[in-house]
C-alpha cells in the first residue's frame, strides 16, 4: 500500500521549510557579506568628503588559495585512480581510470567545473557539483526521393530510423523498337531518426539553490536533499511533464531576490524572466528533491527522488543515489556548513579599510592642511579658493595661522603588517608563496626558505586532502556508478594514439578509488629529477644482470620511461616508444636466455680469459727480454 498523496505533499513541504529556515538563518547573510567583501563593494559607512577605498583582503585570500589547490589536482592527466577490488580487475580498472576521467575532463568542462567548485567553497562555506545522466535524445527528418525497394530496406534495417511517410510512385517505359513495356517502382520517403546522445552531465550548482535537511551532517546521511531551481514553462513540457499541469503551477521569483544571490549580481545584471509576456517563458520554482519516506509503509524509509512545484508532486520515482556532492574547506564536525576562507578574513578586510582611510585622511590633511583666520581680517574668497600661487588679501600679517597635522603613518603602517600576519596564519596564504623578493632572500639559506615555504603550504595541503577525500572522491565514484548504470553500448576512445574500445557494463562499481592530488611530491622539477635518477638505477641493473633480472622487467623500465615522458609535458607517450605487450617481453626474455650463458660459466670463462691474457702477456715479456739480451750481447761482441 502507498502513502496517501496528501501525507507525501505535507512530508515534503514540511522538509523544503524547514531546509529553508536552516540555511536562512545565518548562512544567507554570512555568504551575502563574503560575496559583498570579495567584490568589494561599499560597507555603508562612508562619510562624504572622506576616504571610501575598500580593501580586498577576502578576494587576497580566496584567489591567492584558488591556483595552488587547482594546480595539485590539475597537475596529472587523471585526477583519479582506480585500483581493484579484486584479483583479476586490473585491466578493468586501469579502464575505468581512463574512461571516468574522460568523461569529467572531455564530455564536460572538467577544469571550469573544478574551479568554480573549489571558489564557492572558499568564498561561500560549501561548494557543491550535481552528475547525473542526461537521457538526451536527438532527433532529425530525413527526406529521400527515387528508392528502390532494396535501398529503403537496408535502410529500415537501422533500428535508429523510423518510417514517417512514404510515396510508391510507379513508372511504365514502352521501347521502341520492340515495343514492350518495362514497368519499375521507385519509392519517396520521410524517415525521423533518433539518435541516443544520453550522457553523464556535471555541472555547478549555485550555493543558493542547494537545500539540505538541518539534522544532516553529510550529503550521504541526509534524509532531506534539493536542488532548488527557477524553471521556465517551456522547459517544463520538454522535460515530459503534462501542459495542463504545468500551466496550473504558480510563477514565483523567490529565488531570484535571495540576500547572496542579489550580492552576486550587481545593478541591472540580475536575471528576471518574470518580464516576459510570453506565459512558456515564465518562470516557476521547481524543487528536485531525494527524500528518505516509509513510501509503502513497512516502517523502513526509502530513497526517491521527487519532483515539487505549486504543492502540485510533477513526479515521483524510486532512485537509488543522491547526484550532489560537496566540499568545504574548513569543516566544522558534527556539522554540514562549516567555515570559509572568507570567513577568516572579513573582519581582517575591515580593519584594514579603516586603518588605510585614516591615513590616507591624515595625508590628504597633511598636504592641504586647514588654517586659522581671524574674522574680518582675511578676504574669505582668496583663502577658499586654493591655487596654486594664489593670494590671499590679509589686514594682519597674522591674520592666518596654519593647523599643523601629526602624520600618523609610522603607527599605521606596523598595524598594516601585524594584519597581514594575522592573515597568513589564519588562511595559509602568504606572499611567501607567490614569490619571496630580493630583499628576503638576503642572508638567508635555501634550508630557512624551504622551510617558510613548507611552513606556508600546510593549511592549503591540509584543504586540497579535505577536497580530495571528501567530494572529488565521492564524484569520481559517482560517475563511475552512473557509467555502470546507463552506458549500455560500447564506446571507442582514442587512447595514446591508439582505438581503446570501453564496456561499463564489464565493470564493478565497487573498485576502490585513490585521488590523484600529487600532494608531498614536491615540485615539477625535484619529480623529475628524481624520476630520473629512478631510470638511472633501472639502467644499471638491466646492464649488469639483463632483461632476464629479479627485480626490473622490461616492460617496467618502459612504463617508467612513458612517466618521465607525461612528466616532462607530453601526452602520447608512444610517439618515442613502442608499447610492450606480454607477449612481447616473453619473447625478449626468451631470446635473452638463449643467447645468454649461465652467470657462472660466465664468471669462469672471464677469469680463463683474464689468466690467458696475464699468460700472453707474461710470455711477450719474456721475449722481449730474450730479445733485449741478445741484442746485447751484440753490441759487446762489436766492441771487442
Amino acid at each position: 500500500m502507498a502513502i496517501d498523496i496528501n501525507k507525501l505533499k505535507t512530508i515534503i513541504e514540511s522538509e523544503i521549510d524547514d531546509s529553508l529556515g536552516y540555511l536562512e538563518t545565518d548562512t544567507t547573510d554570512e555568504r551575502q557579506q563574503a560575496l559583498e567583501y570579495y567584490l568589494r563593494e561599499p560597507y555603508g559607512n562612508e562619510v562624504e568628503g572622506k576616504s571610501q577605498i575598500v580593501t580586498g583582503e577576502v578576494a587576497e585570500a580566496v584567489d591567492g588559495a584558488l591556483p595552488q589547490l587547482i594546480r595539485v589536482f590539475t597537475s596529472s592527466d587523471n585526477v583519479v585512480e582506480f585500483a581493484p577490488a579484486k584479483e583479476g580487475d586490473e585491466q578493468n580498472a586501469e579502464q575505468a581510470t581512463q574512461l571516468v576521467n574522460h568523461v569529467f575532463y572531455k564530455d564536460n568542462d572538467g577544469f571550469l567545473i573544478l574551479h568554480n567548485w573549489f571558489k564557492d567553497a572558499l568564498l561561500q562555506k560549501t561548494g557543491v557539483v550535481k552528475a547525473y545522466w542526461n537521457d538526451e535524445k536527438d532527433v532529425t527528418k530525413e527526406k529521400y526521393e527515387g528508392l528502390t525497394d532494396d535501398e529503403l530496406m537496408m535502410l529500415m534495417q537501422d533500428p535508429e530510423v523510423e518510417l514517417v511517410s512514404q510515396e510508391i510512385i510507379e513508372e511504365s517505359t514502352v521501347d521502341e523498337i520492340t515495343g514492350q513495356t518495362t514497368y519499375s517502382k521507385s519509392n519517396n520517403v520521410v524517415l525521423r531518426r533518433t539518435k541516443n546522445k544520453g550522457k553523464i552531465v556535471v555541472e555547478n550548482v549555485p550555493p543558493e539553490e542547494f537545500l539540505i535537511s538541518k539534522r544532516a551532517k553529510t550529503i550521504q546521511d541526509s534524509p532531506f536533499v534539493a536542488h532548488r531551481r527557477m524553471i521556465t514553462r517551456s522547459e517544463l513540457v520538454a522535460m515530459g511533464f503534462d501542459k495542463d499541469v504545468v500551466d496550473s503551477l504558480e510563477s514565483g521569483d523567490t529565488l531570484e531576490f535571495s540576500p547572496d544571490r542579489i550580492a552576486r549580481y550587481s545593478r541591472g545584471e540580475q536575471p528576471n524572466s518574470m518580464g516576459s509576456q510570453d506565459e512558456s517563458m515564465e518562470v516557476v520554482e521547481v524543487y528536485e528533491c531525494y527524500i528518505k519516506v516509509d513510501y509503502n509503509e513497512d516502517g523502513i524509509a526509502e530513497l526517491r527522488r521527487i519532483v515539487y512545484s505549486s504543492n502540485e508532486i510533477l513526479s515521483d520515482e524510486e532512485c537509488d543515489y543522491v547526484p550532489f556532492h560537496s566540499i568545504c574547506p574548513i569543516p566544522i564536525p558534527h556539522k554540514f556548513y562549516g567555515q570559509s576562507l572568507a570567513d577568516r578574513t572579513l573582519d581582517i578586510q575591515l580593519i584594514k579599510s579603516t586603518v588605510t582611510r585614516q591615513m590616507l585622511d591624515n595625508l590628504y590633511l597633511t598636504n592641504n592642511s586647514r588654517v586659522a583666520a581671524v574674522e574680518g581680517q582675511v578676504n574669505l574668497d582668496d583663502l577658499l579658493t586654493s591655487t596654486a600661487g594664489g593670494v590671499v588679501r590679509v589686514k594682519n600679517a597674522g591674520a592666518i595661522v596654519p593647523l599643523t597635522v601629526a602624520s600618523s603613518a609610522a603607527q599605521s603602517f606596523p598595524m598594516l603588517e601585524y594584519l597581514d600576519a594575522v592573515q597568513a596564519k589564519r588562511t595559509g596564504v602568504s606572499d611567501a608563496q607567490q614569490g619571496l623578493s630580493p630583499d628576503v632572500l638576503q642572508n638567508v639559506t635555501a634550508a630557512a626558505v624551504a622551510t617558510m615555504s613548507n611552513a606556508s603550504y600546510g593549511k592549503l595541503e591540509l584543504i586540497a586532502r579535505i577536497f580530495a577525500e571528501t567530494g572529488v572522491k565521492s564524484l569520481f565514484k559517482g560517475i563511475l556508478q552512473l557509467l555502470c548504470k546507463y552506458q549500455d553500448t560500447v564506446r571507442t576512445l582514442r587512447i595514446n594514439g591508439k582505438f581503446v574500445p570501453f564496456d561499463p557494463r564489464e565493470w564493478d562499481t565497487e573498485y576502490n578509488v585513490t585521488i590523484n592530488v600529487g600532494l608531498g611530491t614536491g615540485s615539477r622539477q625535484e619529480q623529475l629529477a628524481t624520476m630520473q635518477m629512478i631510470l638511472g638505477k633501472q639502467e644499471q641493473i638491466l646492464q649488469a644482470y639483463g632483461v632476464n633480472n629479479p627485480l626490473i622487467s622490461l616492460k617496467q623500465y618502459r612504463d617508467t620511461l612513458a612517466k618521465f615522458v607525461h612528466m616532462a609535458g607530453f601526452k602520447d607517450a608512444t610517439a618515442f616508444m613502442n608499447e610492450i605487450t606480454p607477449e612481447i617481453e616473453q619473447q625478449v626474455m626468451q631470446q635473452a636466455a638463449q643467447g645468454q650463458p649461465d652467470p657462472n660459466t660466465q664468471a669462469a670463462e672471464i677469469l680463463a680469459q683474464v689468466e690467458r691474457e696475464k699468460a700472453q702477456l707474461r710470455a711477450q715479456t719474456d721475449a722481449a727480454k730474450i730479445q733485449l739480451d741478445r741484442e746485447q750481447m751484440q753490441l759487446d761482441n762489436q766492441r771487442k
